[in-house]
């Protein structure tokens, strides 16, 4: 037996959210901020965390060790750059690195949709295990669809503050009317034609669209204003639909990107006082950045500004 490790990165919120035909489903958007987790096997039949209220991650080892048909136990060590309660799949991000640590501790290749199954008995989970841009159902743990060559965006991204209990969120099933599920389903084959043909001016579309058609449900500080600002300098509005982040996506091939960034982020702090916490390309080199120690957003392929200290989580082994 020997020390596993595992990574996963989270996301910002979700492109586009909601169910077609009472199927849930959303597409992701993986950002290069990360959870790793740390598996010590242990010849006990326990599985210790270092940290309180890992209790999902405890469940996902659990699981994974059954699924392996091993009888042992271990400590988790984890560190995360990732907060919680605010739409950025931390805890499915934490699930995820867990499994692959064990998988790791133990010299076993697990698919990809194994690790999803496991998420999603454990709760419903975002897409995260899963590389790049996808759509997933978060209950079923089911990838509908996965995109290779989806179109370069641009994220500028917000906290709007507070937090939200996600799981609590899943609970409470959304109602829409008729004329907001043919909205839905309009909004979905556009998120799905654009990533799938490159065509970011309907991803940009197909994000606010969901966002605002979702926006009833969990009500955001200035979301009027975000979307004023989407209008105005073509861009698009993206969301956390079980969070509190709050941003927008740009085509990176803008020649006036860097301007239009600039002067937004002018009158959202007029305005709202806000500061972005996260600007990045999407998507991002995955390959370079698994292989780099978790040293706190340092040479990180995005920049991070401004998130509060006491939002992430530590680690500690």
């Amino acid at each position: 037996m020997k020390k596993g490790v595992g990574r996963c990165f989270g996301t910002f919120g979700e492109l586009a959210q909601g169910e077609v035909d009472d199927h849930p489903f959303l597409f992701t958007l993986p950002v290069p901020l990360r959870s790793q987790v740390v598996f010590v096997p242990q010849k006990i039949s326990a599985v210790t965390s270092s940290r309180p209220h890992q209790e999902k991650m405890i469940r996902a080892v659990e699981l994974t060790l059954d699924r392996i048909g091993v009888r042992a136990g271990g400590r988790l060590y984890a560190q995360s750059q990732l907060p919680t309660g605010k739409g950025m799949a931390s805890s499915s991000a934490d699930i995820t690195a867990a499994v692959r640590a064990v998988a790791d501790s133990f010299d076993v290749q697990f698919d990809t949709s194994d690790i999803a199954g496991i998420a999603a008995a454990i709760e419903p989970t975002d897409g995260v295990m899963y590389e790049g841009i996808v759509s997933f159902n978060q209950r079923t743990g089911e990838l509908l669809e996965s995109f290779s060559s989806p179109p370069e965006l641009f994220l500028l991204g917000y906290d709007s503050g507070g937090r939200v209990n996600t799981s609590d969120c899943y609970e409470i099933k959304r109602e829409y009317t008729a004329a907001e599920r043919e909205e839905m389903r309009q909004a979905y084959e556009q998120m799905y034609a654009g990533l799938s043909l490159g065509k970011t001016e309907d991803v940009l579309t197909a994000a606010t669209r969901s966002a605002t058609l979702n926006e009833r449900f969990l009500p955001k500080p200035f979301f009027s204003f975000f979307v004023e600002l989407a209008a105005r300098f073509e861009a698009g509005v993206v969301v956390g639909h079980s969070g509190t982040v709050l941003g927008l996506l740009f085509n990176t091939k803008d020649r006036s990107l860097d301007k239009k960034v600039e002067e937004i982020k002018k009158l959202i702090a007029q305005t709202a006082g806000w500061n972005p916490f996260i600007l990045t390309s999407i998507p991002f080199k995955n390959k370079s950045l698994e292989k780099r120690s978790l040293d706190p957003f340092k040479k990180c392929a995005c920049q991070i500004e401004d998130f509060p200290a006491n939002l992430i989580k530590e680690f500690e082994i």
